[in-house]
């Protein structure tokens, strides 16, 4: 019997929507349905309310008795990648209103695939995806300098005359990037507040208020981001408050942001661009706590959903921030938890192609989402998925899917894959179908070979956690294609909805920064001055958001980086004040990060060392019980036991090339120390997990799933 108050936490993903319930003692329940695009909040309610149906509620009840309700969505990053953003006027300093199209050099290949980059000649600069043209631009008379000094006051009537045309010619929010402006603010204060006067109901972002960061593309680019998805991020978040409190939820809900942290729904209507990264980070951060209750200091995130692959890293025994993140080809001032993605999942679209009279078979990174879904899903779909190979496969079961929620149509599946894939290509059903996975499962090795090997670190010392609702079905294969010896279904059942398990666990997370520009050693007084105001406004903002002085944690950091180049390395700083010892270690610290990163002796000190930016992380913690990993058990053994067998079903298994009679085991037959030796398929209410032959599954006390690749396999 669960009692409240709970803790509430939704993923929503281009496919599915996921739902963890967590009650007074810490005790999960979960709740899975497929997402609703475009408008996305009755997959939300769907969810939550198949969660209340498992604890015998109603959606009403529950959430009036839900003291915390925290949720992840993917409508930023939606928005952004179908152009859906609002039409932004953009406001810069006479001389600068080109710097958002002429971009970077880098902006050729940044955020570019390794396959993407072969033909580096015939690469582009990538147009603006922020929704603005050369004719909403505005240059407004105003400078200046480097050190924050005025040179020019700002003309206010080119200011007026700036906003009224841009009106004129349809903006539908307004961005404010003057240059130097995270020096001196007031100028763009003041054009803000002109912009609210003349069209109040016009959503206005001032950069200064945005990101104090030197980097005038990056800054301009981050606040026509966040402009162009005000409206959008505003309209989601209104509609999903006022549909929870009409059924019963008493305060608002807390949206989770990409550095890991949630924010109030206020603050996500000022700042809607700290979305990107919201549903991943969650998984992120599930892995650091589940890492930390099994005493594994390296974990490969890896989060299979419909649409993409997600991977990220805990190192050391925590997760990793990174200061900028990539959109489309466009480099932004956006500390994110540093999380990589590929168009890779359940959803993604198979077919075959015919290049000079060759064929190839290609997989992703388009998808085909929760509608239509693969054919499989019966819901309009004619293209066949990775979920579609799998079902063919026999890796899935069509009468169990979700929970037996979903029938999957076989003989649907079947036709499409011979259709789109196997006649053309040649081949047999079964090997179109095996070529799919094999090809889904090597693009989803190769990008946790770009973050792991690529990045300095060796696989086969960490350990891949395997979430989402593909992570249990793929990971057991593509962390093998990998080397990884070692792998962790997490919780069971749980992992399907990890990432929402995670977002359950967050606490309230606001990134400050500020330029700063001095060379190490020198003046302690500028990075201490620096922290003091950072702190502050970190302090104010925290206490707006209800969070009691004891609830407040901040923490500092530095971005650095060696005289003359252009990439900096985020180091910690655990010192309330600094002086020349601190700014010794921190160059210490430094280089050994640096060549952690980018490989032994590629650190050069004698070229000097700058501190460029200051940081704080302001987190407001949250009170709330100790979540539990497991969300069932059955029983307690501390010797190794064969449960029993719940079917036998004919699998076709890519690495063997053949179809072998496969052991099926259902969820509930498990219990701690059952032993599972592969090939063998274990069936759980919302996903699947595999173990390959010359694997071992071991259940432990919390419900998770070790696997383990053995050593001769």
């Amino acid at each position: 019997m669960t009692t409240g108050p709970y803790t509430i936490g939704v993923d929503t993903g281009g496919t599915f929507t996921d739902t963890v319930v967590v009650d007074a003692e810490g005790v999960v329940t979960i709740g899975k349905q497929l997402s609703t695009p475009p408008e996305f909040v009755g997959g939300v309610e769907a969810s939550v309310a198949a969660a209340a149906d498992a604890l015998g509620l109603s959606l009403d009840s529950l959430l009036e008795d839900t003291k915390q309700f925290l949720h992840g969505t993917t409508i930023v990053v939606n928005a952004l990648v179908t152009g859906r953003g609002a039409k932004i006027g953009l406001i810069a300093t006479r001389g600068f209103g080109d710097t958002v199209f002429i971009a970077r050099t880098t902006s050729r290949s940044a955020g570019l695939r390794s396959d993407q980059l072969h033909r580096y000649a015939h690469l582009s600069r990538p147009k603006p995806t922020i929704p603005v043209s050369k004719s909403l631009v505005r240059e407004v008379i105003e400078r200046v300098d480097r050190d924050g000094r005025v040179l020019m006051p700002l003309d206010e009537a080119s200011v007026r005359d700036a906003i009224k045309e841009m009106l004129d010619e349809g903006a539908e929010a307004i961005a404010v990037c003057l240059l130097w402006s995270f020096r001196h603010p007031a100028h763009e204060e003041r054009v803000a507040a002109i912009a609210r006067e003349i069209a109040p109901d016009v959503p206005v972002t001032i950069s200064s208020e945005l990101v104090r960061q030197i980097g005038e593309y990056e800054r301009t680019t981050t606040t026509g981001y966040n402009a162009a998805m005000s409206g959008i991020a505003a309209d989601y978040v209104d509609r999903l408050s006022s549909r929870l409190a009409g059924n019963g939820l008493k305060q608002p809900p807390l949206i989770m942001q990409g550095n890991g942290g949630v924010a109030s729904v206020a603050k996500i209507r000022q700042a809607p661009v700290n979305l990107v990264g919201s549903g991943p980070a969650g998984g992120v951060l599930a892995s650091r706590a589940l890492a930390a209750k099994l005493g594994i200091e390296n974990v490969i995130c890896t989060d299979v959903g419909g649409t993409t692959f997600d991977v990220g890293l805990i190192v050391d025994g925590d997760l990793e921030l990174t200061p900028t993140t990539t959109l489309h080809q466009h480099r932004l001032f956006l500390p994110l938890v540093d999380v990589v993605s590929i168009g890779a999942g359940g959803g993604s679209l198979a077919r075959a192609e015919i290049v000079g009279g060759t064929g190839r078979l290609r997989v992703g990174p388009e998808s085909a989402y929760s509608v239509p879904g693969p054919v499989c899903y019966g819901r309009g779909g004619t293209i066949p998925t990775v979920t579609d190979a799998d079902l063919i496969l026999g890796m899935l079961d069509p009468e169990f899917f979700l929970g037996g929620q979903i029938k999957l149509d076989v003989e649907a599946a079947r036709e499409a894959i011979r259709i789109h894939v196997a006649d053309p290509l040649g081949m047999s059903i079964d090997e179109a179908a095996s070529g799919i996975v094999e090809i889904a499962d090597s693009h989803m090795a190769d990008l946790m070979r770009q973050v792991t090997v690529q990045r300095g670190h060796d696989p086969r010392k960490f350990t891949a956690f395997l979430f989402g609702g593909g992570g249990p079905l793929h990971g057991s294969a593509y962390a093998a294609k990998l080397g990884v010896r070692n792998m962790v279904v997490p919780g069971g059942a749980l992992a399907s909805v990890f990432s929402a398990w995670g977002i359950a666990s967050a606490d309230i997370n606001h990134s400050f920064q500020q330029s700063v520009a001095m060379t190490v050693p020198g003046d302690p007084a500028i990075l201490n001055e620096t922290f003091e105001a950072l702190e502050r406004a970190a302090q104010e903002q925290l206490s707006s958001d209800g969070v009691s002085k004891s609830e407040q944690v901040l923490q500092r950091r530095v971005d650095m980086r060696y005289t003359m180049q252009t990439n900096e390395v985020t180091v910690s700083l655990n010192s309330d004040v600094v002086n020349d010892a601190t700014l010794a270690d921190l160059a210490e610290r430094f280089s050994v990060e640096y060549q952690r990163l980018y490989g032994k002796g590629t650190g050069f000190k004698d070229a000097g060392i700058e501190i460029t930016a200051c940081r704080v992380q302001a987190l407001g913690m949250l009170s709330r019980p100790e979540l539990k990993s497991s969300i069932s058990g059955r029983g307690s053994s501390s010797a190794a036991s064969q449960p029993p067998v719940y079917r036998e079903r004919s699998v076709y298994w890519p690495e063997l090339h053949a179809r072998v009679s496969t052991p099926v085991y259902r969820q509930e037959s498990l219990e701690v120390g059952s032993t599972i030796t592969g090939p063998a398929i274990i069936e759980l209410p919302t996903t699947t997990a595999t173990v390959r032959h010359g694997q071992t599954l071991v259940v432990d006390e919390m419900s998770n799933y070790f696997i383990t690749q053995n050593s001769a396999a």
